[in-house]
């Protein structure tokens, strides 16, 4: 009896004491959004790449021809895109995260 006391009482201790910390959660941003949306539209013309030229969007894909879409606008800055997990191969964060070097800023 004295045994099982003591037991819910580390229990109860280590309850209300070991869940300190606070989640924290962190917004989406309008342009992650933005680019989520068009992300989703290129992807269904077979390509994971475009550019924005002017507000129009331009799906890159090996053929050569890059025609607008058509009735879609965005707000994005004029650039080239990826859309997902992309490995480029001169890329910074890479490989640091090759050699076990995790930093901040990637």
């Amino acid at each position: 009896m004295k045994s099982d006391l003591i037991v819910l009482i580390v229990v109860s201790i280590l309850s209300f004491t070991g869940c300190k910390n606070e989640r924290k959660y962190i917004y989406p941003r309008g342009e992650q959004i933005e680019l989520q949306r068009v992300c989703g539209l290129i992807r269904d013309r077979g390509t994971n790449r475009f550019m924005i030229l002017l507000g129009k969007i331009y799906p890159l894909n090996n053929d050569g021809f890059t025609f607008p879409l058509k009735n879609v606008s965005t707000s994005l800055a004029d650039a080239g895109y990826f859309c997902g997990r992309n490995r480029l191969k001169n890329d910074y964060c890479s490989e640091l995260k090759s050699e076990d070097h995790y930093k901040i800023d990637c």
